[in-house]
């Protein structure tokens, strides 16, 4: 199997440290999906679009909490994804700087978890204040970690990396479903909040569980990286970025207008709460259906990326985004929500398996990590306001409505990706410093 787009660049400025990286890669690729394993576990516990929108409906009956639980992981998830690209440069090592990140987003989900531990105990007020600080440290940290641990991946699966991403979210998201089905026991058969105050403890064992395991990862020195330089100037580099790369910039246009309309995906569960067509334990389920959607269609969006390039994942995605707020605009049953959720599901799959490749492969040698980082910089405002926006409007006009322009706003973005040339037909760049002036 042929290198990706970006390891045969960097193959020709570095061979021995390619050729080191890949005989690790079996060891590594194991090790990762092990941990997307167990970390898919408790993403399904602390889910954003089902399990924590429904703790806070639940707690305050307030659909601008519940718009407010999106933003707040739309702004630590993407926010601070900068910062963690420029730490990530100059390095010779990225493992001792993502296993540190870990350590401390183990300690914020720890802090989700009993915070949630106080519901009945102290005023309600004060327990969501404390519960939506402690989510936002954990988002927070998924957002500093993210092109850290992107940029590892980028050295570690110099092949195949499509498929790489597609059995993390395939093995994860089987593993996740299961644990959406028991989750939805344990929210049935205990009264609230104590089912949920369950499952965040089991999430802070899972996330032990992976940090145990990226700490046997293998990396080797990659030799002689450029300084890092100042972070005013990695700053200062972005806009050379975007005007330089055409391609590049029409790809994270299409993805703001399905950043925007993807804050629609967590009122589909309280549509159907407040439209009396759930019940509160049909969380779960809507939570099942869009991890196992996500784990199957992810893993299919990943092995069509390999074959056939990233573009067309993120065409194909983002129609089955429109396709699943089409379907919620129906509505009107259990049955209607969870195709919904499915399609959904496997449209939330691009920021796993087409946001990070296509960004990977689109980058110069030296620039992987920027461009990791401001891919999810960009849309981080575009996936705050989304939620915002649904949470506001929804009572105004109904969630029909909010369904429905969630659904054109991500056709347009689907349409406006087909405008990116594929990143394997560009010319190469071979340059470590590429991206810094």
């Amino acid at each position: 199997m042929a290198l990706t787009a970006d390891a045969e660049r960097l193959a020709r400025v570095a061979p021995e440290y390619v050729a080191r990286m890949r005989g690790h890669q079996r060891r590594n690729v194991t090790l990762m999906i092990l941990d997307g394993a167990a970390f898919a576990l408790v993403l399904s516990m602390l889910s954003e679009t089902t399990i924590i929108p429904a703790f806070v409906e639940g707690l305050t009956g307030s659909a601008v909490l519940v718009g407010l639980v999106g933003a707040i992981f739309a702004l630590g998830r993407y926010a601070p994804q900068l910062v963690g690209a420029h730490l990530a440069l100059g390095r010779e090592r990225r493992k001792p700087l993502f296993v540190t990140i870990i350590v401390a987003q183990r300690v914020g989900i720890l802090a989700v978890a009993a915070s949630a531990q106080l519901a009945g105990a102290l005023d309600t007020s004060l327990v969501v204040v404390l519960f939506l600080i402690s989510f936002g440290v954990y988002a927070a940290l998924a957002g500093i970690i993210g092109p850290v641990f992107g940029d590892f991946v980028a050295k570690a699966v110099p092949v195949g990396r499509g498929l790489f991403f597609g059995t993390v979210q395939l093995i994860g998201g089987l593993l996740g479903f299961g644990a959406a089905l028991i989750a939805e026991t344990v929210i049935r058969e205990n009264e609230f909040p104590v089912g949920n105050q369950i499952l965040f403890w089991a999430a802070v064992a899972g996330s032990v569980v992976s940090l145990v395991l990226v700490c046997f990862l293998k990396e080797e020195r990659l030799p002689d990286p450029p300084p890092r330089p100042p972070f005013v100037r990695t700053l200062a580099s972005i806009p050379g970025i975007l005007r330089t790369d055409p391609d590049y910039r029409r790809f994270l246009v299409g993805r703001l207008f399905q950043a925007i309309a993807a804050g629609g995906m967590g009122f589909v569960v309280v549509a159907g709460l407040q439209g009396s067509t759930l019940v509160p334990s049909d969380a779960a389920l809507l939570a099942a259906a869009f991890i196992l959607a996500q784990a199957v269609l992810g893993f299919g969006l990943g092995a069509l990326g390999n074959a056939a390039g990233w573009r067309v994942v993120m065409v194909v995605g983002g129609s089955l985004m429109a396709a699943g707020f089409a379907v919620a605009a129906v509505g009107g049953s259990l049955v209607m929500s969870i195709i919904a959720m499915a399609l959904l599901g496997g449209a939330n799959s691009l920021v796993f398996v087409g946001d990070q490749n296509m960004s990977i492969e689109l980058a110069p040698t030296g620039s992987t990590s920027i461009y990791l980082g401001l891919t999810s910089t960009a849309l981080g405002p575009f996936f705050i306001a989304g939620p915002l926006l649904a949470g506001v409007l929804s009572p105004v006009l109904g969630f029909t409505p909010v369904f429905v322009a969630a659904a054109v706003l991500a056709a347009i973005g689907a349409a406006l990706c087909l405008r990116v040339r594929e990143p394997r037909h560009r010319i190469a760049v071979d340059r470590l410093d590429e991206v810094l002036p």
